[in-house]
Protein backbone atom coordinates (compact mmCIF):
# COMPACT_ATOMS: atom_id res chain seq x y z
CA UNK A 1 0.00 0.00 0.00
CA UNK A 2 1.38 3.31 -0.74
CA UNK A 3 1.34 6.35 2.31
CA UNK A 4 -0.85 8.51 2.15
CA UNK A 5 2.28 11.33 1.50
CA UNK A 6 1.90 10.31 -2.68
CA UNK A 7 -1.26 11.95 -2.37
CA UNK A 8 -0.78 15.36 -1.44
CA UNK A 9 -4.31 17.33 -0.37
CA UNK A 10 -3.97 20.69 -2.48
CA UNK A 11 -5.87 22.00 0.55
CA UNK A 12 -2.81 21.29 2.76
CA UNK A 13 -0.21 22.12 0.25
CA UNK A 14 -1.45 25.44 0.33
CA UNK A 15 -1.61 26.09 3.64
CA UNK A 16 1.74 25.42 3.87
CA UNK A 17 2.77 27.29 1.23
CA UNK A 18 0.99 29.90 2.77
CA UNK A 19 3.42 29.57 6.03
CA UNK A 20 5.97 29.02 4.36
CA UNK A 21 5.63 32.50 2.88
CA UNK A 22 4.88 34.15 6.11
CA UNK A 23 7.87 32.51 7.73
CA UNK A 24 10.26 33.73 5.05
CA UNK A 25 9.19 37.02 4.35
CA UNK A 26 11.23 39.71 6.33
CA UNK A 27 8.39 41.61 7.25
CA UNK A 28 4.74 41.08 7.69
CA UNK A 29 2.34 40.75 4.13
CA UNK A 30 -0.35 42.42 2.51
CA UNK A 31 -3.29 40.23 1.28
CA UNK A 32 -1.95 40.99 -1.87
CA UNK A 33 1.31 40.05 -1.37
CA UNK A 34 0.99 36.57 0.24
CA UNK A 35 -2.14 35.72 -2.86
CA UNK A 36 1.13 36.73 -5.16
CA UNK A 37 3.68 34.37 -4.04
CA UNK A 38 1.76 31.29 -2.94
CA UNK A 39 0.00 32.15 -6.61
CA UNK A 40 -3.85 32.02 -5.58
CA UNK A 41 -6.43 34.50 -6.23
CA UNK A 42 -7.03 36.92 -3.34
CA UNK A 43 -10.28 35.76 -2.26
CA UNK A 44 -8.68 32.14 -1.71
CA UNK A 45 -6.27 33.77 -0.03
CA UNK A 46 -8.32 35.62 2.24
CA UNK A 47 -10.15 32.51 3.41
CA UNK A 48 -7.26 30.95 3.74
CA UNK A 49 -6.03 33.96 6.05
CA UNK A 50 -9.23 34.18 8.07
CA UNK A 51 -9.37 30.40 8.68
CA UNK A 52 -5.68 30.47 10.11
CA UNK A 53 -5.57 33.59 11.67
CA UNK A 54 -9.12 32.11 14.01
CA UNK A 55 -6.60 29.47 15.07
CA UNK A 56 -3.86 31.72 16.10
CA UNK A 57 -1.68 30.51 13.26
CA UNK A 58 -1.99 33.81 11.72
CA UNK A 59 -1.89 36.96 13.26
CA UNK A 60 -3.24 40.16 11.37
CA UNK A 61 -2.46 43.66 12.11
CA UNK A 62 -4.19 46.18 9.65
CA UNK A 63 -3.81 45.11 6.37
CA UNK A 64 -1.00 42.95 7.00
CA UNK A 65 -0.36 39.02 8.01
CA UNK A 66 2.43 37.67 9.99
CA UNK A 67 2.50 34.31 11.85
CA UNK A 68 0.53 34.19 14.84
CA UNK A 69 1.51 33.15 18.58
CA UNK A 70 1.39 29.64 17.78
CA UNK A 71 4.79 30.17 15.81
CA UNK A 72 6.29 32.44 17.93
CA UNK A 73 8.41 30.82 20.51
CA UNK A 74 10.79 33.95 20.77
CA UNK A 75 7.64 35.69 21.60
CA UNK A 76 6.92 33.13 24.67
CA UNK A 77 10.35 33.34 25.76
CA UNK A 78 10.58 37.21 26.32
CA UNK A 79 7.46 37.08 28.17
CA UNK A 80 9.28 34.02 30.34
CA UNK A 81 11.75 37.17 31.02
CA UNK A 82 9.83 40.07 31.28
CA UNK A 83 8.14 37.50 34.09
CA UNK A 84 11.06 37.01 36.09
CA UNK A 85 11.99 40.75 35.89
CA UNK A 86 8.91 41.76 36.73
CA UNK A 87 7.61 39.88 40.00
CA UNK A 88 8.76 41.83 42.49
CA UNK A 89 8.39 44.65 41.15
CA UNK A 90 4.31 43.82 40.87
CA UNK A 91 3.96 42.27 44.27
CA UNK A 92 5.91 45.77 45.32
CA UNK A 93 3.02 47.42 43.42
CA UNK A 94 0.29 44.61 44.73
CA UNK A 95 0.95 45.35 48.47
CA UNK A 96 1.05 49.42 47.76
CA UNK A 97 -2.50 49.55 46.40
CA UNK A 98 -3.74 46.77 47.83
CA UNK A 99 -5.74 44.96 45.28
CA UNK A 100 -4.76 42.68 42.12
CA UNK A 101 -2.19 44.21 39.74
CA UNK A 102 -1.92 42.89 36.03
CA UNK A 103 0.56 43.19 33.69
CA UNK A 104 -0.63 42.96 30.04
CA UNK A 105 0.66 43.12 26.19
CA UNK A 106 -0.81 43.33 22.88
CA UNK A 107 -0.93 40.31 20.71
CA UNK A 108 -3.09 40.35 17.54
CA UNK A 109 -6.30 42.06 18.70
CA UNK A 110 -6.18 41.19 22.51
CA UNK A 111 -4.63 41.97 25.68
CA UNK A 112 -2.63 38.74 27.32
CA UNK A 113 -2.11 38.42 30.56
CA UNK A 114 1.66 38.37 31.14
CA UNK A 115 1.23 38.26 34.81
CA UNK A 116 -1.13 38.81 37.50
CA UNK A 117 -0.39 39.30 41.15
CA UNK A 118 -3.33 38.72 42.83
CA UNK A 119 -4.68 41.02 45.91
CA UNK A 120 -4.74 39.59 49.38
CA UNK A 121 -8.39 40.99 50.47
CA UNK A 122 -10.50 37.69 50.88
CA UNK A 123 -12.83 39.78 47.77
CA UNK A 124 -10.54 40.57 44.69
CA UNK A 125 -10.82 40.87 40.79
CA UNK A 126 -8.26 38.81 39.20
CA UNK A 127 -7.74 37.25 35.81
CA UNK A 128 -5.38 34.57 35.06
CA UNK A 129 -1.80 34.54 33.64
CA UNK A 130 -2.04 33.75 30.17
CA UNK A 131 -5.87 34.85 30.22
CA UNK A 132 -6.65 37.36 26.80
CA UNK A 133 -9.00 39.99 26.70
CA UNK A 134 -10.71 42.03 24.30
CA UNK A 135 -9.08 45.40 23.59
CA UNK A 136 -12.65 47.29 23.56
CA UNK A 137 -13.87 46.27 27.15
CA UNK A 138 -10.40 46.60 29.33
CA UNK A 139 -8.34 49.03 30.66
CA UNK A 140 -5.17 47.74 29.48
CA UNK A 141 -6.95 46.76 26.30
CA UNK A 142 -7.51 50.64 25.83
CA UNK A 143 -4.42 51.72 26.88
CA UNK A 144 -2.67 49.18 24.00
CA UNK A 145 -5.41 50.26 21.37
CA UNK A 146 -4.38 53.49 21.17
CA UNK A 147 -0.78 52.43 20.29
CA UNK A 148 -1.72 50.99 17.32
CA UNK A 149 -0.67 52.29 13.81
CA UNK A 150 -3.64 54.39 12.37
CA UNK A 151 -4.45 51.62 9.76
CA UNK A 152 -4.69 49.01 12.29
CA UNK A 153 -6.51 50.72 14.63
CA UNK A 154 -9.43 51.48 11.70
CA UNK A 155 -9.84 48.13 10.85
CA UNK A 156 -9.87 47.16 14.29
CA UNK A 157 -12.41 49.63 15.09
CA UNK A 158 -14.85 48.39 12.51
CA UNK A 159 -15.11 44.46 13.41
CA UNK A 160 -17.95 43.59 15.76
CA UNK A 161 -17.28 44.05 19.59
CA UNK A 162 -19.21 42.43 21.79
CA UNK A 163 -20.99 43.38 24.36
CA UNK A 164 -19.73 41.97 27.68
CA UNK A 165 -22.04 44.01 30.33
CA UNK A 166 -24.47 46.65 29.87
CA UNK A 167 -21.62 49.64 30.49
CA UNK A 168 -19.26 48.00 27.85
CA UNK A 169 -18.73 50.66 25.03
CA UNK A 170 -19.05 48.85 21.44
CA UNK A 171 -19.79 51.36 18.42
CA UNK A 172 -16.71 52.31 16.40
CA UNK A 173 -17.51 55.71 17.01
CA UNK A 174 -17.82 55.60 20.72
CA UNK A 175 -14.57 54.06 20.78
CA UNK A 176 -12.66 55.85 19.06
CA UNK A 177 -13.72 58.93 21.27
CA UNK A 178 -12.75 56.76 24.36
CA UNK A 179 -9.12 56.17 23.17
CA UNK A 180 -8.69 59.75 21.75
CA UNK A 181 -9.52 60.56 25.18
CA UNK A 182 -6.66 57.84 26.65
CA UNK A 183 -4.36 59.03 24.59
CA UNK A 184 -4.86 62.62 25.94
CA UNK A 185 -4.60 61.77 30.02
CA UNK A 186 -2.39 58.73 29.85
CA UNK A 187 -4.58 56.19 30.89
CA UNK A 188 -7.51 53.98 30.19
CA UNK A 189 -9.85 52.75 32.84
CA UNK A 190 -12.43 49.75 32.55
CA UNK A 191 -15.91 51.15 34.39
CA UNK A 192 -17.33 48.06 35.15
CA UNK A 193 -17.59 47.06 31.22
CA UNK A 194 -15.76 43.69 31.35
CA UNK A 195 -17.31 42.52 34.61
CA UNK A 196 -20.39 43.53 36.37
CA UNK A 197 -19.08 44.65 39.57
CA UNK A 198 -15.51 45.23 39.08
CA UNK A 199 -13.05 48.59 37.41
CA UNK A 200 -9.96 49.07 36.53
CA UNK A 201 -7.59 51.53 35.42
CA UNK A 202 -4.52 51.12 33.37
CA UNK A 203 -1.15 52.44 32.02
CA UNK A 204 1.16 52.40 29.39
CA UNK A 205 4.75 50.84 29.64
CA UNK A 206 7.02 52.88 27.41
CA UNK A 207 10.18 51.46 25.53
CA UNK A 208 9.90 47.96 25.88
CA UNK A 209 10.26 45.67 22.81
CA UNK A 210 6.20 44.11 22.75
CA UNK A 211 3.59 47.03 23.72
CA UNK A 212 2.39 46.82 27.09
CA UNK A 213 0.41 48.34 30.13
CA UNK A 214 -0.02 47.48 33.92
CA UNK A 215 -3.01 47.71 35.33
CA UNK A 216 -4.70 47.72 38.58
CA UNK A 217 -8.39 45.99 39.39
CA UNK A 218 -10.73 46.07 42.26
CA UNK A 219 -14.20 45.52 42.81
CA UNK A 220 -16.16 48.41 42.34
CA UNK A 221 -16.94 49.16 46.05
CA UNK A 222 -13.36 49.69 46.86
CA UNK A 223 -12.15 51.60 43.31
CA UNK A 224 -14.59 54.91 42.56
CA UNK A 225 -14.87 56.47 39.33
CA UNK A 226 -13.56 59.35 40.78
CA UNK A 227 -10.24 57.53 41.88
CA UNK A 228 -9.43 56.82 38.47
CA UNK A 229 -7.47 60.04 37.86
CA UNK A 230 -5.78 59.53 41.18
CA UNK A 231 -5.00 56.62 41.11
CA UNK A 232 -3.46 56.07 37.72
CA UNK A 233 -1.32 59.07 38.99
CA UNK A 234 0.09 57.02 41.88
CA UNK A 235 0.68 54.33 39.37
CA UNK A 236 3.24 56.52 37.27
CA UNK A 237 5.23 56.88 40.32
CA UNK A 238 5.41 53.72 41.69
CA UNK A 239 6.34 51.88 38.47
CA UNK A 240 9.46 53.66 37.39
CA UNK A 241 11.49 50.79 38.78
CA UNK A 242 9.48 47.81 36.47
CA UNK A 243 9.99 49.82 33.92
CA UNK A 244 13.50 50.37 34.15
CA UNK A 245 13.67 46.38 34.90
CA UNK A 246 11.43 45.54 31.75
CA UNK A 247 13.28 47.96 29.68
CA UNK A 248 16.82 45.98 30.24
CA UNK A 249 15.57 42.87 28.69
CA UNK A 250 17.01 41.71 25.36
CA UNK A 251 14.36 40.88 22.57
Amino acid sequence: METTSAYPIRAVDRVCDLLDTLRAAPEPLTLTGVAERIDLPKSSTLRYLSALEARRYVMRSGDTYQLGPAFQPLHDEYFDRVREAALAHLIHLRDHFGETVNLGALTGDEVTHVEVVESNQSVRLAASRGDRSPLHSTAMGKVLAATMDPAHLESWLQRTHPRITEHTVTEPDDLRRELATVSEQGYGFDDCENQPDGRCVAIGLPGLAVPMALSVSAPSSRLTSEQMADRARQMRDECAPLVVALQAIPR
